[in-house]
């Protein structure tokens, strides 16, 4: 199967490589692998003033859409992508969803995973507990829900980030007491990536399995 053409990207996962000034993989994705890192317009307002940050991150933030790191999955980006989603996806339907998913989680998480399977587009998130309540209320998720340390091992592993680049994304977010996989919590990201297995790897990917859940793996291609 060809890569996605847009990775959706929730907060939480964002403002890790805000936090260690780190785009590079998000550059990475769209340069080398054709994946448009992307937000819908809640993640946006929500990055423009977010709790402990408050405002830290809009100058990163109109950077990044200033320079096509990021997009926003606005109405007319949204239309471009009905053509290869499933039958009967819509922006009216997308944004229904989102509301019925933010009866249960918060906004960004809500809206970033109603796009992401509405168009069949994987996304990029830490939150589990999102992940679990909407599961536990047997609403469906993208396939599939990729965590911060799933892109930062691929940009490793595919020898677009050095070890010693990836361990000072790990420090700087243990610096601030961000949340990451357990593996790398008391272990360096080269001791950490022993007992992670990404869901992110290159190479060629196979038919799409209809059993597939949030915890696949992602197989990307360079273009």
């Amino acid at each position: 199967m060809p890569n996605p053409a847009v990775l959706l990207c929730d907060s939480d996962a964002l403002i890790q490589f805000f936090l260690a000034n780190e785009v590079r993989p998000f550059k990475t994705l769209r340069d080398l692998y054709g994946v448009q890192p992307a937000i819908v317009q809640e993640v946006d307002l929500e990055l423009r003033w977010l709790g402990k940050y408050k405002d830290k991150f809009v100058h990163q933030l109109d950077k990044a859409l200033k320079a096509d790191i990021l997009r926003v999955l606005d109405p007319v980006y949204f239309q471009s992508f009905l053509s290869t989603s499933r039958v009967g996806a819509s922006w009216a339907g997308f944004q229904s969803l989102g509301a019925q998913y933010e009866g249960h989680v918060h906004r960004g998480e809500a809206y970033t995973f109603a796009a992401g399977v509405t168009l069949g587009l994987p996304a990029l998130s830490n939150d589990f507990s999102a992940i679990k309540t909407l599961e536990a209320n047997f609403l469906s998720l993208p396939i599939p829900v990729l965590r911060a340390f799933d892109l930062l091992a691929f940009c490793h592993q595919s020898n677009c980030l050095e070890l010693k680049e990836c361990e000072a994304v790990r420090s700087e977010l243990l610096k601030n007491k961000e949340g990451m996989p357990k593996a790398f919590m008391h272990a360096s990201f080269e001791d950490g990536l022993k007992s992670f297995s990404p869901r992110l790897r290159v190479g060629a990917t196979g038919p799409t399995n209809p059993a597939a859940t949030f915890s696949a793996t992602l197989y990307i291609a360079k273009i």
